[in-house]
């Protein structure tokens, strides 16, 4: 409540409490009077606060981390410029050594914990009415007192000590007064505890259900305020039944009375009762309760083991029916007791039958733990074969080797009393034993020498034991060989003291490989499960092991052989050419060494036209046929891709080894290659080098094979001997494409714009965007020179996105100059339609270019459309879509299937320039020509001629039907500015006169 009669001002309080708790607590007091209060979490932070504002009052607890409050005090008091703030301690005053402490550091007042609020504010009110009365008063001195049996000096003046005289008295007559209270319920609880012990007492002799609720019963009743009482049990049936009852009125003492239903009991089955003691105004009571001065309501003492419900014990009060808190703990106390008594009871009804039931179990234990033992001495064998495996496959490389050890560590370590590994023949389905190992040495047998006919040395994988094992993948058991009924191998082994055995399938990359074999000198070994687990583990780890050998001889295969074709690869050849150059070095005039380096020409759009696995069937042709045409597999190599090499020797001049190469050639190489029913004619290149001519080590022979191999390809040549002149042309050539990688960035790319020109009104209808290279020294390089390097560098996809956006930005300023644009086509490279964000780079370059995004055409060849054909359909489909027609360039040239030709989302068929050339002279090209153009038609699609340069060839081809032609017969590709012109003067071509229109063939 607020200071509101202002007998005291509102001032500034420093508080110091650690407890958050306690300090808000003291705000909220304070604050609640008007002062300003100060809160600080120890002495330390309490003395600045003072030094920085100085308040009216301090009060402070004493024990605070880094400075207590007998600390604070002292420095305040030593500070002659605080010694004159009131300090009040707020202590517990448990002792003479507080007090003492207190008065030694010169506190002012003191408080005792816990206080009450009211006393600490009329405290407070008091210090704060007196303060200027004290500044007024002379300043005692200190004084000496003995104490405790000990000597203080008290800082603190006559004033203080008073106070503490107060305050120590005023608490010893509230201590006083709650001792006299502790008293009672002392007395109270001693009574209590002496009915509860007797209770628990006679609980802990009893031995029925009956013998505990009766004893409970009576000890409650003994008390003054309980008058009558009753427990109900659980009957089993879901009821209750009466078990115990005290003084209860001659109406209630009917068995029936009460058995009937009650509130109690429909409480219990609904779940209201659980632990906590209730109070029930019960129905049972309302019609006696008066007269026996009985209350009406009763408590309820739920009996219940965990969150089971054993019953219920009802008490019921003398007429006042009031139950104090300490009587409802104490019917809850005896409520425990009860359940557990009765649990007791119970579970003293079943000891004999535990007893009996314990004793068996001991004895079943007994056996159990032998047998345990036994297991743990087996699992310990196994775990040691386990690991002595598991080290041999560290150490060994060699399958026989490993066999073997694992077989003797079986014996020695797991005392198996034999061990076998067979390995699989897959062909013929039999096993041939490769290790044996038996238990003793007189039976061993060695692992090199074949086992005796008499125990089959190849033993049918399909049949016994062995057979289950594989055709299951998974292990196969016989706990008791002697009445298996059934072949045994070996055929000693009972002689040899075998009673069990197990057989394991190992494997290699998933691929059943063998067996292991395990026999036993007891029967019923191999029925543990987890021995079992342990003994497929050891399988496992040998099949691991297989596995690890097998991939260990399949690097080292790799690392000197091509794993496609089986021929060596270039680091094996290599090494051969090096044996070869310096075993005829070391002979005197020996003979000429040829390496020979080999390409397949056009090796790549067979592979992506037919697809991978038909261009691996077809190297493997090669591979086959280059072994029997240079007399030798180790004569042979794949360098990788489509590149082959060979090394011959045994020549006197070059002549020999040209001869070969023709021979080859004809005989072998020449002929058809049949893939997946289809005959494929290739063509090879041969660079040639011959030791010691060409050079002196492999190396040189290498690298100036490549250089006579790259000039066969460049000059069109079946084979090319290496001349010293070859290297200064590849070194021209390289010098080339460097220059090319540069070009795009000097802008010394140009397009140039040919014509193309409907067969039926000779106008122009469309314009063929061809890319040239304006080289600074060379001038004007056709694309066939430079388009394949920018293939093979990747510079195409620049180089193409410059094309479009070339040829857009031309389209856009012939449109501003008034011309009636045609369509204008690019090409598209294979590369540039495979990135996986060629459609959305389209569509930026339209987005760019917005006026002549309508006048794009693309031109892709047949090879790149059938590369990826689904992929293509869909790029193509999203390509049309932005409207962009679609023609297929060279159409004839590839590899088309006609299926997918109907799928594919085109425009038009462009006749490729080498069946146009020889149109009117040859009858297979004019078929060609006829049938694409009958093919187009029916398709829907426009066809055009392309490389028309004479005017019988349009003829022909407008009297086929065809669509369109492009070609020097109306003219040669110009650049953009002569173009322009071209189209504003609107030159028309000049077709067949009217008389011969009727010869046309209708598109």
């Amino acid at each position: 409540m607020a200071n509101e009669d202002n007998r005291i001002p509102r001032v500034d309080i420093v508080i110091a409490e650690d407890s958050p708790t306690q300090a808000e607590k003291l705000r909220f007091l304070l604050e609640q009077q008007g002062h300003t209060v100060r809160v600080a979490p120890n002495g330390r932070v309490a003395l600045a606060a003072v030094r920085e504002r100085r308040p009216a009052l301090v009060i402070s607890d004493v024990v605070m981390p880094e400075m207590d409050g007998y600390g604070l005090c002292a420095a305040i008091k030593s500070d002659p410029a605080l010694a004159d703030i009131p300090v009040v301690i707020v202590t517990s005053l448990s002792g003479v050594q507080d007090i003492a402490k207190s008065l030694e550091c010169g506190a002012d007042h003191f408080i005792r914990k816990p206080y009450e609020p009211t006393a600490l504010l009329a405290r407070v009110e008091y210090i704060l009415l007196n303060r200027e009365l004290r500044k007024a008063g002379p300043a005692d001195e200190g004084m000496e007192i003995y104490m405790g049996g000990r000597k203080h000096y008290i800082a603190s003046g006559r004033e203080q000590i008073v106070d503490l005289l107060v305050s120590t008295y005023d608490e010893a007559v509230h201590m006083n007064e709650e001792l006299q209270a502790q008293q009672r319920e002392i007395a109270l609880s001693n009574r209590t505890l002496r009915m509860l012990y007797r209770i628990a007492g006679e609980l802990n002799r009893v031995t029925t259900e009956t013998d505990a609720c009766e004893q409970a019963l009576a000890g409650l009743l003994e008390l003054p305020d309980f008058r009558a009482g009753w427990v109900w049990l659980d009957d089993g049936h879901g009821g209750l039944r009466t078990v115990a009852s005290g003084s209860l009125p001659a109406p209630l003492h009917d068995v029936v009375a009460l058995a009937a239903d009650c509130r109690c009991r429909r409480m219990l089955r609904e779940g209201e009762l659980r632990h906590d003691v209730a109070l029930v105004e019960c129905e049972r009571l309302q019609g006696v309760a008066a007269g026996e001065h009985l209350a009406r309501t009763h408590a309820v003492v739920p009996l219940m083991a965990g969150e089971h419900s054993l019953g219920l014990m009802n008490i019921v009060r003398d007429d006042s029916g009031y139950f104090s808190a300490e009587d409802l703990r104490l019917l809850e106390a005896v409520g425990s007791q009860v359940a557990l008594a009765i649990q007791r009871a119970q579970l003293y009804r079943h000891l004999e039958e535990l007893v009996a039931k314990r004793t068996a179990a001991l004895q079943a234990e007994v056996v159990e733990r032998t047998r345990a033992e036994q297991k743990v001495a087996s699992l310990n064998r196994i775990y040691a074969v386990l690991s002595g495996i598991n080290t041999a496959i560290v150490r060994m490389h060699d399958r026989g080797e490993l066999f073997r050890e694992a077989c003797r560590i079986a014996v020695e370590l797991g005392k198996f009393r034999l061990a076998w590994i067979g390995v699989l023949d897959p062909g013929s389905q039999t096993i041939r034993p490769a290790a044996w190992v038996a238990g003793n040495s007189d039976l061993s047998r060695s692992a090199g020498r074949e086992l005796s006919a008499a125990d089959s040395a190849l033993l049918d994988a399909r049949a016994g034991l062995i057979g289950v094992a594989m055709e299951r993948r998974s292990y196969a058991t016989c706990n008791d060989l002697a009445s298996a009924g059934c072949e045994i191998f070996p055929n000693d082994a009972l002689a040899m003291g075998c009673r069990s055995k197990a057989v394991f399938p190992l494997f290699e990359d998933q691929r059943l490989a063998g067996v292991l074999a395990l026999y036993a000198a007891q029967t019923g070994v191999f029925e543990d499960e987890m021995e079992l687990k342990l003994l497929v583990e050891l399988a496992g780890d040998i099949s691991f092991a297989l596995e690890y050998i097998s991939k260990g001889e399949q690097l080292d295969y790799l690392a000197y052989y091509d794993a496609l074709t089986g021929l060596p690869n270039r680091a094996l050849f290599h090494d051969r050419v090096v044996q070869l150059v310096q075993t005829r070095g070391e002979t005197a005039g020996g003979s000429l060494v040829a390496v020979l380096l080999i390409n397949i020409e056009r090796f790549k759009s067979i592979n992506d036209t037919f697809g991978r696995h038909a261009g691996d069937a077809l190297l493997k042709l090669v591979g086959e046929r280059l072994v029997a045409a240079f007399s030798g597999k180790d004569r042979i190599a794949r360098l990788g891709g489509d590149h082959f090499a060979a090394v011959v020797s045994g020549f006197d001049d070059a002549a020999d080894v040209a001869h070969l190469l023709d021979r080859a050639m004809s005989e072998s190489l020449d002929r058809p290659y049949s893939i997946d029913g289809t005959d494929l004619h290739l063509k090879f290149r041969f660079g040639v080098a011959l030791y010691p001519s060409d050079g002196l080590d492999a190396e040189t022979l290498f690298a100036n094979a490549e250089t006579a191999l790259l000039k066969a390809r460049t000059n069109d040549e079946s084979y090319l001997f290496y001349a010293p002149e070859m290297n200064a042309r590849v070194s021209e050539q390289l010098s080339f494409e460097n220059r090319l990688h540069r070009a795009l960035e000097r802008d010394e790319f140009v397009l140039h714009y040919q014509p193309k020109v409907s067969l039926r009104d000779g106008t122009i209808i469309g314009l063929e965007a061809l890319i040239r290279w304006n080289h600074p020294e060379k001038g004007l390089i056709a694309p066939a020179a430079f388009i394949p390097i920018l293939e093979e560098t990747g510079l195409i996809v620049e180089t193409g996105r410059w094309v479009v956006e070339k040829a857009l930005s031309d389209a856009t300023e012939w449109l501003a100059a008034g011309v009636e644009l045609p369509r204008i086509a690019v090409n598209v490279s294979a590369v540039q339609l495979r990135r996986k964000d060629s459609i959305a780079w389209f569509e930026q370059a339209l987005q760019a270019y917005p006026a002549s995004r309508a006048y794009l055409d693309l031109e892709l060849t047949e090879s790149v459309l059938m590369e990826d054909v689904e992929a293509n359909i869909h790029k193509l489909g999203a390509i049309r879509a932005m409207g962009i027609r679609v023609a297929v360039d060279d159409f004839g040239t590839g590899y088309s299937s006609l299926s997918y030709l109907t799928r594919l989302p085109i425009d038009l068929l462009k006749i490729d320039q080498s069946f146009v050339r020889d149109v009117t002279t040859d009858s297979g090209a004019q078929a060609v020509c006829s049938g694409v153009i009958g093919l187009g038609h029916n398709l829907g699609l426009q066809v055009i001629a392309e490389g028309v340069e004479r005017e019988e060839q349009m003829n022909h081809l407008w009297q086929l039907g065809c669509d369109e032609m492009q070609g020097y017969l109306f003219s040669r590709p110009l650049p953009a500015a002569e173009c322009l012109q071209l189209l504003l003067a609107r030159k028309t071509l000049v077709l067949p006169d009217a008389a011969n229109r009727s010869e046309r063939v209708a598109p």
